[in-house]
């Protein structure tokens, strides 16, 4: 199954990478949304983990294109060091699968990964 990554911290994208490829899953990275965009129309990941605050499209402007016109069915989790504890709900109220805050917690990640592969339609 294959994951696609997308934050501007290469180190957030090396760790996330590395501890998702440990579990099996094939995995992609992008540093920013015009990237993923490209990567997603040729690759077709089957879920997407996204930072939110990046250079040129955020990841919530990201979330908006994939329902509004790409892969609406696409799962896709955000992750972000915002301490705001209203981000959570935003994030799913836009159509986020779920949000992991940072710095990420790889079991509760791992949980996420495994409902959303699970549960995607």
């Amino acid at each position: 199954m294959k994951i696609l990554i997308v934050d501007d911290d290469q180190l957030i994208r090396i760790a996330l990478s590395s501890k998702l490829k440990g579990k099996g899953y094939d995995v992609l990275t992008a540093s920013n949304g015009i990237q993923a965009l490209e990567i997603i129309e040729k690759q077709k990941p089957e879920l997407i983990i996204c930072d939110i605050i990046m250079p040129g499209i955020s990841g919530l402007e990201l979330l908006n294109l994939l329902k509004q016109f790409y892969f609406s069915k696409t799962p896709l989790i955000i992750i972000s060091s915002l301490s705001d504890s209203h981000i959570p709900a935003i994030t799913v109220d836009w159509g986020a699968e779920n949000f992991i805050p940072k710095p990420i917690n790889f079991s509760e990640l791992y949980k996420k990964v495994k409902w959303a592969m699970n549960n995607r339609i």
